[in-house]
């Protein structure tokens, strides 16, 4: 691309400008696991909720001194 272009060969204006183009070195990163909406939040809420019946459990088995 070392030409240089001063009138559009599309409609013959005298007014136009080069568009960027994306290189082609850069890809799209896929995942290769596909996840759905909002599971990933879903999963660390039914952990939390594991976690906190069994602290509940825990410190119910516990004797406190009155």
């Amino acid at each position: 691309m070392t030409e240089l272009l001063e009138v559009c060969i599309t409609c013959e204006s005298l007014e136009f400008r080069r568009v960027p183009s994306i290189p082609t070195y850069i890809e799209k990163i896929n995942k290769s696991i596909e996840q759905k909406t909002g599971s990933v939040v879903e999963e660390y809420i039914e952990k939390n909720k594991k976690s906190v019946r069994e602290e509940k459990k825990r410190l119910k088995s516990q004797e406190y001194k009155k």
